[in-house]
């Protein structure tokens, strides 16, 4: 409480609680709805206040919808006091948009987009490994990084030895790398005590157990590392079965070459060699492909990348997205 003068300014602590109850009770009722978001045809109907206060993405977008209505209101008033003769109403469509009242959000999941609803009229969400993959691309598109947050604490406080490849896999996917290197450790460690016929059926494996060839090479190398006087004669036949290719060329020199043995054991070194000559020739790559530069990939993906979505407020998409045959649904890629 403050004073001044007469005047008396009283904080009420409870108020943005009883806000936000009455907020979730007028959307669970289905009252005041002012937009209709649809995703995987499941129509949701919300508070554009609600929205666009939560997400920059919604923020943006009905800013833009009513400064074009705004400027269409003020042209029509113009022409009306100018003595003009009036427009046609093809012209007076034109220059007063009708506002987004319906959104179908391509991309999304039903479930995520459920789920991330929940959050912005009550502060909670309920995350499971089996929904926080969709809540994060849902979260990503929608430009929500509070619930980003929360499902990046989830991750983080759920790894164990039971699901750190399965989170591995989702924090590579969303490019989360704290949650990567959390869930790398106890990859590392399991690998570590490997007999060296598991690691070969390990490097063999597909899917990789890590994102990138790269970090199978790390791992081949640590390995080797921990027990150097026994193990470090497979190196050659360990190395066979990696994909060098598939790595970069200045990973190549910065991450590779500075190891000893790729340096001094022939058969490494021409691994190595071959993979530096496949990068040099990047127009000819195509005649050069062998097992050492084919994706580790054991399915074929179905991509959709860009275009034009259904409905009436339809804007130019920069999102690529791939099909999730399991779960029968298309999931976001990449948005960048």
């Amino acid at each position: 409480m403050s004073r001044s003068g007469d005047r008396t300014s009283t904080f009420d602590p409870t108020h943005s609680d009883t806000l936000l109850h009455g907020l979730n009770l007028l959307w669970r009722k289905q009252l005041f709805c002012d937009v209709t978001l649809t995703a995987q045809g499941q129509q949701f109907y919300c508070h554009k206040a609600v929205l666009a206060s939560c997400s920059q993405y919604f923020r943006s977008l009905f800013s833009s919808s009513h400064m074009l209505n705004n400027e269409g209101t003020n042209n029509n008033k113009d022409q009306g006091s100018s003595g003009t003769p009036s427009s046609s109403p093809d012209d007076k469509l034109m220059a007063s948009p009708r506002p987004i009242n319906n959104l179908v959000l391509q991309g999304c999941s039903s479930i995520g987009l459920r789920l991330v609803l929940e959050y912005l009229y009550t502060a909670n969400v309920t995350l499971s490994l089996d929904t926080v993959e969709e809540v994060l691309s849902v979260s990503k598109i929608l430009n929500v990084p509070q619930i980003t947050k929360l499902s990046v604490q989830f991750l983080n406080d759920q790894i164990s030895v039971q699901n750190y490849k399965q989170i591995c896999k989702i924090a590579a996917l969303h490019g989360l790398d704290e949650t990567k290197k959390l869930a790398n450790k106890y990859l590392v460690e399991d690998v570590l005590l490997l007999n060296f016929e598991e690691m070969c059926a390990m490097l063999d494996a597909l899917p990789p157990p890590v994102e990138s060839e790269l970090a199978l090479f790390q791992m081949s190398v640590l390995w080797l590392e921990h027990d150097r006087e026994t193990r470090m004669h497979y190196a050659p036949d360990l190395m066979k079965r990696l994909r060098f290719a598939l790595i970069p060329a200045p990973e190549l020199v910065e991450r590779v070459q500075s190891v000893d043995f790729m340096r001094s054991d022939p058969v490494c070194q021409k691994l190595l060699m071959d993979a530096m000559n496949y990068h040099l020739m990047p127009f000819r790559q195509h005649c050069r492909q062998t097992t050492a530069s084919r994706i580790r990939s054991n399915k074929r993906m179905l991509l959709l990348v860009g275009g034009l979505p259904p409905g009436p407020d339809r804007l130019p998409s920069n999102l690529v997205q791939y099909y999730d045959d399991e779960k029968k649904t298309w999931k976001i890629l990449t948005s960048e």
